[in-house]
């Protein structure tokens, strides 16, 4: 009878400081409206929690910015990854355990902008 060893490899995104989490492109204070247009994007990291969304846009500098996004279901519905959107909610601070303080933008509506061809 012949054996078989099977090896298994994790491959995880780099998890991002607790000190300085995804901050959103401009600075806001929490509990203060705001839009941001970007490119929604899923986002889900072995080992830590996140809403499962994230906004990535440009700096002034060119620089990718990516900011967490909460939607509800009734705010997600039609909502695809790879679009550009213009999101409009409210930021808030989300403690986890593992990640600690992580700015969150809740979002109160989401506007399909473009389709992105890949």
């Amino acid at each position: 009878m012949k054996s078989v060893v099977v090896t298994a490899v994790l491959v995880a995104a780099p998890v991002q400081s607790a000190q300085n989490p995804q901050a959103p492109p401009a600075k806001t204070p929490a509990g203060q409206d705001v839009v941001i247009e970007g490119e929604l994007e899923t986002y889900i990291v072995v080992g830590t929690e996140t809403t499962g969304w994230r906004l990535r846009s440009r700096n002034s500098e060119g620089r990718r910015e990516y900011v967490e996004v909460l939607l509800t279901a009734e705010v997600a519905q039609g909502v695809r990854a790879g679009s550009r959107v213009q999101v409009r909610g409210t930021m808030k601070t989300r403690h986890y355990p593992e990640r600690g303080d992580v700015d969150v933008l809740v979002a109160r509506s989401v506007i399909e902008v473009a389709r992105l061809q890949r």
